[in-house]
């Protein structure tokens, strides 16, 4: 084998270049078809922690060469013409300060490509699929600096992406790095957020590692995202760790660039999802948000009738195996999509802390506080027309653990067609207008605030507009929920709650205000809490409730009902039921009316109010 070796006498002094220089001990890729006869450059006999001047150039070189660099190649500015067919492999060398002019079918090692040498001409051939970023061979500045410094951090990453998907790699890699980015729009338009962060282009794979570390850098921009998916598709992002500015951000009201102002800073988010097309989030840990730690949404709003529009609706979103803790406001703000999974994520402490009172906002947490918020836009007007401006549907929350988080751990705010499955949860499961939820295979345990029990495990509430139920069609069951104070409240319409086991209650099921055409089956009451109760209801307007072999065990009450009215053709009726009152208090039954217990046992009587209507008992036994 031919070989050109670099003379030890030649070493390379220069510290202004040190950070340029790789240390690449990976094993060199030859081309099999390359014979040695046409081989230059050699590692042999050279110490493996100094790197001497190269004795040999590039300006000579003949076609359907390969050229090994074990040495520093300083081009001092000058532009070398490649011929064609030649490849340049690194093998603890480097090429800087300069051009390289390539002509057909080149190929040059990942390893040699740095910020101070330009690649031009015919595109150099890809062999790899992975392009290993080295922060300091690109210019990154890590650790603590100016804002100049963090803006050009950001820029640099981005072009690096565009340089990585130009040369054909479909994934940028990083691994040890710590380092601020500049990313404060300072508006709330998608758009303009985009071109602030760091934007992740389509077909493209960031892959990052446990030594990554991507930070906000701090600011008083009430709105900014720190990593962007914005009109994209086909794009994977794996490990790394996410951090926002929520402890350094300066929270002083602000007035945007549009003139508005905005005191609550509660629109930095750490990664943002707007109009991204089949995106996965794998082992990720998100933390710091200054507002929210995950968002998903369109790349704008809709049309008025919930048609796409101008919007590129985010579909096919999968977050998983990722932590998301400490966010501000919440962890996961899901607003617009369709097809969204969340499967096996750490959803922890979120929006912790209180402002003081009469002070400004400040990196205390900030309403709604929920770990996942589904919180789709839309507006009913005087004429109870509805603008869907948002829509969020299809969505799976599976397997996720939720921890610490101040006011709940899931609110259904506005939503459709979503499934809460195999989750921890310690706090509640609320909501506001939501529809076509599925609720099963759950455990949770009631985790404290302020040294008190959690106060509801799954709090279901009837919203009306123009007489019309806006929560319907849910389903309930094979859910395991203890120690809560309450253990259920539901309202709405067409609930189907069954096999759940309710334990360490003082209330199990509350029926709300209104609940229309519902049924309950095989659940299971107990706990030995002496002031607890079974199921409750007050000043209830009641529908079609049909509750049918269900085993009920408290201390104080199995049934405490006070002016429930049912419905007089289709009212209130328990079927099968066991009633076991520790206590021996009676149960209750005061100013109600159209209520039916039938084929049941219990070991106390009933107490029915000489005011109540139509209470009927058949075929039960004491």
């Amino acid at each position: 084998m031919k070989r050109i070796l670099s003379k030890r006498g030649l070493l390379y002094m220069a510290i202004a270049v040190v950070a340029l220089v790789s240390c690449n001990n990976e094993e060199v890729y030859v081309d099999p078809e390359v014979s040695d006869s046409n081989i230059t450059g050699s590692n042999e006999d050279v110490d493996s922690e100094a790197i001497y001047a190269c004795d040999f150039g590039l300006n000579n070189v003949e076609s359907n060469s390969t050229i090994i660099i074990n040495c520093l190649l300083d081009l001092e500015g000058e532009t070398i013409n490649l011929p064609n067919n030649i490849s340049l492999l690194g093998e603890g060398g480097d090429i800087i300060n300069g051009t390289l002019n390539f002509s057909e079918g080149t190929y040059i090692d990942v390893a040699l490509m740095n910020s101070s040498l330009i690649l031009a001409g015919e595109k150099p051939a890809i062999r790899d699929v992975s392009f290993n970023f080295e922060p300091s061979r690109w210019g990154i500045v890590e650790g603590k600096v100016s804002d100049a410094v963090a803006l050009k951090n950001r820029e640099i990453l981005n072009s690096m992406m565009v340089l990585a998907k130009n040369y054909g790699f479909n994934t940028l890699k990083i691994d040890e790095m710590d380092a601020y980015f500049e990313v404060g729009a300072r508006v709330n338009n998608p758009k303009i957020k985009s071109e602030e962060a760091i934007l992740i282009p389509s077909d493209f794979n960031l892959a990052m590692t446990d030594n990554t570390f991507i930070r906000v850098q701090p600011s008083n921009a009430h709105s900014y995202a720190l990593i962007m998916v914005y009109e994209s598709e086909n794009i994977s992002i794996t490990g790394g760790n996410l951090v926002g500015d929520r402890w350094e951000h300066d929270y002083t009201p602000i007035i945007d660039l549009y003139g508005n102002s905005y005191d609550s800073h509660e629109w930095g988010h750490v990664m943002d999802i707007r109009g991204g097309v089949n995106v996965v989030i794998d082992g990720v840990r998100i933390s710091d948000a200054s507002g929210d730690g995950f968002q998903v949404a369109g790349s704008t709003i809709r049309n008025i009738d919930g048609t796409a529009g101008n919007s590129v609706i985010s579909t096919g979103v999968v977050l998983k195996n990722s932590i998301i803790e400490a966010s501000r406001r919440n962890a996961l703000s899901l607003l617009d999509g369709d097809g969204i999974l969340v499967e096996n994520c750490d959803i922890l402490d979120t929006a912790l802390g209180t402002n003081p009172t009469g002070e400004n906002y400040s990196s205390a947490g900030t309403w709604p506080k929920h770990g996942v918020s589904f919180e789709a836009w839309r507006v009913r007007n005087s004429d109870g027309s509805l603008y869907e401006y948002e829509k969020i549907e299809n969505v799976i929350l599976r397997g996720n653990r939720f921890k610490g988080n101040i006011y709940g751990d899931i609110v259904l705010f506005t939503g459709s067609f979503i499934t809460v499955e195999n989750n921890y949860f310690e706090s509640r499961i609320g909501n506001k207008a939501s529809n076509n939820i599925i609720i099963r295979n759950n455990v949770m345990q009631a985790g404290e605030i302020d040294g008190e029990p959690s106060e509801y495990g799954i709090l279901i509430k009837s919203y009306l507009v123009n007489d019309e139920e806006t929560n319907f069609n849910y389903e309930i069951y094979g859910n395991k929920i203890d120690g809560y104070k309450n253990a259920m409240v539901l309202s709405g319409e067409n609930f189907d709650v069954h096999d759940n086991a309710l334990t360490g209650f003082k209330s199990a099921i509350s029926l709300g205000k209104r609940f229309y055409y519902s049924k309950f089956y095989n659940n299971t009451l107990e706990t030995d809490l002496s002031t607890s109760y079974g199921y409750v209801a007050r000043g209830a307007d009641i529908k079609d409730i049909n509750i049918k072999n269900e085993n009920i065990t408290v201390g104080r009450r199995s049934v405490d009902f006070y002016d429930v009215i049912a419905d007089s053709e289709q009212g209130l009726v328990f079927d099968n039921c066991e009633f076991n009152t520790i206590s021996r208090n009676k149960s209750n039954i005061d100013g109600c009316e159209n209520i039916t217990i039938k084929n049941s046992t219990f070991n106390v009587d009933f107490s029915v109010v000489d005011d109540s209507k139509n209470i009927l008992f058949i075929d039960n036994n004491k």
